[in-house]
C-alpha cells in the first residue's frame, strides 16, 4: 500500500474526488444524449392562424386577444341582471354633457355597480378615448406608449355609445350571478 494512503484524510479526499469525477461524467453523458433543447418538454400548442407568431428574436409574447367592435344592435341591459349600474362618471368631466370637444378626449371612466342578490357594491374603471384624444394625451405627457386593462376607443363622445360599450363588456365578462339572499331564520 502506498505511503500517502495510510492516513484517513487522504482516503477521504480520494473518495470525494472519485464521487466528483463520476458526477461530472454522468452530467456530461446526459448532456451529450440531448439532441435539441426542449427534449422532454410537452409540445407547445399551435397559435391560431389569425394570430401572427412573434419573431424568434423578439421578447414580445403573442396573446390571442381579438378586439371587440361595437355591435350595430343595442344591448338589452336586462341581460346584466342581477347587476345594476348605479352611476357612471369621468375623472375630468361629467358623463352628461361630456367632454368640451367630443372628438378629442382621453379620460378614465368610473362605473359604480350593485349586485341585488348579494348586496355587494363595487366600482370598475375603464379608459375611454378618441384616437385624437389619445394622441394628444401621449404628446402632452411626453409618453411613447400607454396601456390599460380596460379600454374603449370611440370616434366621438356619445354617452349612449359609451354606456352600451360598458354594458356589452360587463355582459361578456359576467360570471354566474350570485343566488338571491335567503331570509335569515330569526329565533325568538
Amino acid at each position: 500500500m502506498p505511503a500517502f494512503l495510510s492516513s484517513d484524510a487522504a482516503k477521504v479526499l480520494l473518495l470525494a474526488g472519485a464521487f466528483v469525477a463520476i458526477y461530472r461524467l454522468s452530467r456530461w453523458a446526459s448532456d451529450a444524449n440531448r439532441t435539441s433543447p426542449g427534449v422532454g418538454l410537452p409540445p407547445q400548442p399551435e397559435a391560431p392562424s389569425s394570430v401572427k407568431a412573434a419573431q424568434p428574436w423578439s421578447n414580445v409574447v403573442t396573446i390571442d386577444r381579438r378586439p371587440e367592435f361595437h355591435s350595430a344592435q343595442p344591448v338589452n341591459e336586462d341581460e346584466l341582471l342581477p347587476i345594476h349600474i348605479v352611476q357612471m362618471y369621468f375623472s375630468k368631466f361629467d358623463f352628461d354633457p361630456g367632454p368640451p370637444d367630443p372628438k378629442r378626449f382621453a379620460d378614465e371612466l368610473f362605473v359604480k355597480l350593485y349586485d341585488e342578490n348579494s348586496g355587494n357594491r363595487w366600482t370598475q374603471s375603464y379608459f375611454v378615448a378618441t384616437p385624437q384624444g389619445l394622441e394628444e394625451m401621449l404628446e402632452r405627457e411626453n409618453w411613447d406608449y400607454a396601456y390599460t386593462e380596460q379600454i374603449f376607443f370611440v370616434r366621438r363622445y356619445d354617452a349612449k355609445i359609451v354606456r352600451q360599450a360598458v354594458v356589452e363588456q360587463l355582459i361578456s365578462t359576467q360570471e354566474k350571478p350570485s343566488p338571491p339572499r335567503e331570509p335569515e331564520d330569526r329565533y325568538v
